[in-house]
This record gives C-alpha cells, structure tokens and sequence, in this order.
C-alpha cells in the first residue's frame, strides 16, 4: 500500500468509459458508492454509501466488521466484485460497465494509522509529494507544500524528516500532504490511533478545523465513538459487512439500535416487546415504561447512571426494581461500573464512595431500581442482519 492515495491497483478492467480520462458528473460532488465485496472466506461486504461535498462521515464497526475493506475500495487499493463507486460525478469502479480506475488517477487522498510519510523526506518534501504526482514542477510544488505547511502551523518543520517530527506534528504532515494533493475525496484511516491521549485531544480539534474547510465529501474509520461525535456529520454502523444503523451522531448515541452501538456509546440497550407499559422482554423479564401507548417490537435504551443499586429492596417510586448479582466492577472516569445479572441484566454507574459505602464486591446479591420515565422506547424498525451483535435481553458492556 502506497502513500497518499499512491497506486497500488492496475487496471484490471478494460472497456467502458471510466478510464483515467474525463471528470464527468457536472456539478456532483459528493461520494456516491455501493460496494460489494466477496470473501474466499465467505465474508461479504455489501454496504451503500453516500457522503456529500463538505461533510464527514465516519465508519464504525467491530474488528472485521468490514470498514477498512470499504475504505480500500473506495481508495482503488481493492476492485470490488458488484456495485459502484462514483467520485465527484466520476466512475471509477462499475464490474458490469468493466470500468475500474486506478487509485492513483482517482483523486483520492489517504490518511493512514501510521501516516506512512516518505522517511528518507523531509516534511515538506512529503508534501510536496502530492502537487508532484500532479505534474507540477518541482518548484511549484515546493512553493505550494510550504503554503499547506504554514496553514498547518508546521512551517518552522519544514526541513525535518519524519523520524525528528512528534505525533501529532507527523499526523499533520500526512493530512496537509494528501490535501495538497487536490483530492475530490479524503480518506481517513484511524488518524489518531497512535496517538496518545494528551496528543489526540489537542490533535483532535485541529483535525476537525481542517475537515471542515475540506470542499469534498470526508470518510473516517474509527473505533473511537468520541472521535465520531467530534469529527463527523453522519456516523455509519457496519456489523459483519452490513450497514445497522446510520444517522447523525447525536441520534445514534441516544437510539442505538444493536449491543455493539449501545456498548460505543455507554447505554444499556434491550430488545422486547411493549404492551400497556410494560416491556416484555424475550427470556421472560420485564420493564415498566412510562408511555402506556407505545406497542409492538420496541428497543429500550437506559442510562447507567439513572440505575440506583442498594443491598436491600426499595420502596420509592421506581417502578422498576431488580434483585441480581453482580458480575462485574470497572473503573469508568470518577464512577465505578456494576454489571448486575437479574432477570433484565443492567449496567449501572455509581461513585466510588457508594462502592466503598456498601462494600461491593463481584458476587454479591443487590437490588437495582429505575424510574419508568428514564427508559427510552422507540420501534424496533427491523432485525440486525445475520451474523450481526443484536440487542437481547444482555445490556452493553462497559466502554473502557
């Protein structure tokens, strides 16, 4: 694999008017892609995309969801076996018209994990890189790199390799280098992975800054919920090669629709069905809900924090109370996470004094309670495909 949207693919397909020749598409700029990719293993990819001009989507997924083949199909660095991939009006990869164009003639700009900047470079003959593979002069392109550089505060860097720049100084080599390579689409690979947390939180916000004065349409794969919320415009949830959820990032953290959403995003998340209140769930539990109107297949999604957990039964006014074991303990921020198996198993959130307070150990017996009114109902609009994590009677897990 090739820096910077670098080659990679040959053109394995002939025929058809993709070629490497025409912009094509008038004025659409947006990333237009259905991508089907079929594993010897028998994993198969299939999954619809559309970013438009301007915006961030980010792609989250458990490991082998299929989010880093997607990224390579999109970067040319993978032909797919069925669908479409259009760049800013353009096709550049249609089976069944035989047209695949090379990642190199893509217009594809690629940030990677690791960043993969030239070693034997400095920073700004990294990024000149980009206006080079262009055909611009040498010159030009130095002129046009050192603007990129100062843009992104890293002019005083100019003469350095990459082995002398920091992290978050080398991730911003590697963004200013495939920007200045005029791309109609960016590509981000987990860009803040190597970073440390200090480094990613300050990293972060300057990315973002960037990404938003990006004219073209942005796609981001992250196993960072937090890195999703900040940087994107539309999160898409891909389990075992198919899209479960996708919406703004604001909306998928408070509906998860699967455990692995719910565990992204700190939720406790159940599957059942609502009659007169009361959610029924599938191993016979259930959950006292607030809207008496709500019927039929419904997703229940319940804070950790909203859970009240004591050694003796309460008598307020939560009309839920669970009597269980719990299961497990893990620090999260200033709070402590209790895992409790009860007939509806819950996650909840306490103070460290609580913990300390009522000497909570793994094993003991507690009751959990919660009001009605803190459980959040909406319809189960359809069944997680096959193979996919759904949401049972099982809440999600601790986030880390």
């Amino acid at each position: 694999m090739r820096p910077a949207g670098v080659g990679g693919v040959d053109d394995a397909r002939t025929g058809g008017a993709g070629g490497v020749s025409g912009e094509g598409g008038g004025g659409d700029r947006a990333l237009r892609a259905h991508v089907m990719v079929a594993r010897p293993s028998g994993f198969t990819l299939d999954v619809a995309l559309t970013v438009p001009p301007g915006t961030v989507t980010a792609l989250l997924g458990p490991n082998g969801a299929g989010k880093t083949t997607l990224l390579r199909a999109l970067a040319g660095l993978l032909p797919i076996d069925a669908g479409q991939i259009s760049i800013a009006g353009r096709v550049v990869d249609d089976p069944a018209a035989g047209v695949l164009v090379p990642a190199r003639h893509r217009a594809v700009g690629m940030v990677f994990q690791d960043y993969l900047l030239f070693p034997h470079l400095s920073a700004l003959d990294n990024v000149a890189f980009g206006p080079r593979s262009r055909g611009a002069s040498r010159a030009a392109s130095r002129q046009e790199a050192r603007r990129w550089l100062e843009r992104f505060g890293l002019a005083e860097l100019a003469g350095r390799r990459p082995g002398a720049l920091s992290g978050g100084q080398a991730q911003r080599v590697a963004l200013a280098r495939a920007l200045a390579g005029e791309p109609r689409l960016l590509l981000l690979d987990e860009p803040l992975a190597a970073l440390d947390a200090a480094t990613r939180l300050a990293v972060r916000a300057g990315l973002r800054r960037h990404l938003t004065d990006f004219a073209g349409p942005s796609v981001l794969v992250t196993h960072d919920p937090v890195e999703a919320m900040v940087l994107a415009d539309d999160v898409v949830i891909i389990e075992s090669g198919r899209v479960v959820q996708q919406g703004p990032p604001a909306e998928v953290a408070r509906r998860p629709r699967t455990s692995y959403v719910a565990r992204l995003v700190g939720l406790n998340l159940y599957r059942g069905e609502a009659r007169a209140g009361t959610v029924h769930l599938p191993d016979g539990g259930a959950i006292a809900i607030a809207d008496t109107a709500v019927a039929g297949p419904v997703l229940a999604a319940l804070r950790p924090s909203a859970v009240v957990v004591g050694l003796t039964e309460p008598h307020g006014s939560a009309r839920n109370t669970l009597v269980g074991t719990v299961t497990g303990m893990e620090p999260l921020g200033g709070r402590v996470r209790l895992a409790i198996e009860a007939s509806a198993p819950v996650l909840a959130d306490v103070t460290a004094a609580a913990v300390a307070e009522l000497r909570l150990t793994p094993g003991m017996t507690v009751w959990a309670s919660f009001k009605a009114t803190d459980v959040d109902t909406y319809p189960d609009v359809s069944a997680p495909p096959a193979g996919a994590d759904p949401a049972t009677t099982a809440p999600a897990g601790p986030t880390g």
